[in-house]
């Protein structure tokens, strides 16, 4: 297939056949990705009876082609996370705005930078010139409005922070994170997927996957999450960062957080991103109330103890970082 044919099309699937990789496509239309995560987009896309029966398939080449004739929007700025701290608030702030595309959590992009696990044939080489490629497909402009593109990564990917500023230097960038023990109360309602092991390689952790497996579910969470700090402060003097508070939301987002992703926007665009914040970030349908007070009573005094030790020292090194 031309890549020409691919104009205007979005990829929503990388998958393997043997040892290549190839991309699943669909046509949006007009449809922009202003849900709290990219997946929903796709969901409601898929419903569309052109795409049950049009779906595009492709060898994961075509992106760099479509690149080379219809190069996406660059990235403007990148959201990454300690996991259950605001992000989806930031990314649904500037989704808010037809200027702005975003991209919450897009699967394809994590099946790009774990390519690894799963086949380590594969080389850093090849996944920053499929990252190149599946981004710019994905920030084709498909409205006149659009100008910037933004970028909220999944929380584990932050531990290819350096490859990803290799695919795109000087992209400013973001951390947000959270009392530690408030993101573990969250995990223990509902534990995310990055939080069970084997989904992070476990040499990150320095385990290997039986030591990992013999943790406690809330041991490994506390491991995870103190990588996760523990890695934003390795990398801070990559490209141009900023680290972000969950207390400092979303008043930071309408001061230094533009002025550090280095965009500006019109007293009415700033008003539709302070709406935004009225409803429940990732359940827009409902009005916004603050969680940290449940959240602090939630955990057991053991848990606490945990995040004290293995996250506490991290998470007040992020904070004399920010207020340094």
């Amino acid at each position: 297939m031309k890549a020409m044919h691919l104009v205007g099309w979005t990829p929503i699937r990388i998958f393997w056949r043997g040892l290549e990789p190839f991309v699943d496509w669909v046509l949006l239309g007009d449809q922009r990705p202003t849900e709290p995560f990219f997946e929903q987009t796709i969901g409601h896309a898929m419903h569309l009876p052109f795409n049950i029966l049009f779906r595009q398939r492709t060898p994961v080449a075509a992106l760099k082609e479509l690149q080379q004739i219809n190069p996406g929007v660059p990235p403007k700025g990148f959201i990454f996370h300690m996991s259950r701290c605001g992000s989806t608030l930031v990314s649904q702030m500037l989704a808010s705005l037809p200027r702005n595309i975003v991209l919450s959590e897009a699967p394809p992009i994590d099946s790009v930078l774990r390519a690894y696990a799963q086949f380590p044939h594969v080389t850093d080489e090849q996944r920053i010139d499929w990252l190149r490629g599946l981004i710019s497909a994905l920030g084709q402009r498909r409205h006149e409005a659009e100008q910037d593109l933004f970028i909220k990564f999944d929380s584990w990917h932050l531990l290819d922070l350096p490859l990803i500023e290799r695919a795109f230097p000087g992209v400013p960038w973001i951390f947000l994170y959270r009392e530690p023990v408030e993101v573990m109360a969250s995990h223990l309602r509902n534990r995310g997927g990055q939080m069970l092991p084997g989904y992070i390689k476990p040499e990150w952790l320095d385990l290997n996957l039986e030591t990992a497996s013999r943790l406690s579910l809330d041991e490994y969470c506390a491991r995870v999450l103190a990588k996760f700090c523990e890695t934003a402060l390795q990398h801070k003097d990559v490209g141009r960062s900023l680290f972000v508070n969950y207390r400092q939301l979303p008043d930071i987002f309408f001061s230094s957080l533009l002025d550090h992703f280095q965009v500006s926007y019109t007293p009415d665009e700033l008003e539709q991103m302070r709406r935004v914040t009225q409803f429940n970030a990732k359940s827009p349908g409902m009005n916004f109330t603050s969680d940290t007070a449940d959240k602090q009573q939630a955990v057991t005094e053991e848990i606490r103890q945990l995040a004290a030790r293995r996250v506490g020292p991290l998470y007040e090194q992020l904070e004399a970082e920010r207020t340094a």
